[in-house]
């Protein structure tokens, strides 16, 4: 997947890409649904009178549901395409936001711990809330619905042990 591709050091691989669990993206496309639905019925029996204000109220309708469809449907789902959890073999990235970005970036020797939340339905559809706690000012990244969230935790963890391991063989030759 192509996002960070210009956010990399040199050398530096990705291991794992993903964004918010699918269900993220369940709610646009219903709302979506809907308000399409909701707007062609209005329209189509506003259409139907003899009002003279017809073309008023079409528009009315149109512009109503144009902006529901905005704001309940076209961002969400946005926010949910431009929504990047990105592992590599240095650090974990994230990443949100399409004109407004926010990014948090930690390296994996600075991860001190790794934690996950899941609910019953969480664990059903397979997915939690993934917290990495680092040695640095910055505290800590919460990753929010994160798929596979049992399988990302162990990840992290390999790769920071693979780092501190690769890190302590590098001190060792040096000296």
């Amino acid at each position: 997947m192509g996002y960070p591709d210009d956010q990399l050091a040199r050398g530096e691989e990705v291991k794992l890409h993903s964004r918010p669990h699918w269900k993220e993206a369940v709610g646009p496309v219903l709302w979506f649904v809907v308000f399409l639905l909701i707007g062609a019925i209005g329209i189509y029996y506003t259409a139907q009178t003899d009002w003279s204000i017809k073309m008023w109220l079409i528009l009315a309708e149109v512009g109503i549901t144009a902006a529901l469809l905005v704001w309940l449907s076209v961002v969400p789902w946005i926010a949910w395409q431009t929504t990047h959890y990105v592992i590599t073999d240095q650090r974990v990235m994230w990443r949100i936001g399409m004109i407004t970005r926010e990014s948090r970036h930690i390296p994996l020797a600075r991860v001190n711990t790794v934690s996950y939340t899941q609910s019953i339905a969480e664990r059903i559809l397979g997915y939690g809330d993934l917290k990495i706690d680092s040695a640095s000012d910055d505290g800590e990244i919460e990753l929010i619905d994160v798929p596979k969230v049992d399988k990302v935790k162990a990840v992290i963890y390999q790769l920071a042990e693979d780092d501190r391991t690769r890190r302590a063989s590098a001190s060792g030759d040096g000296t």
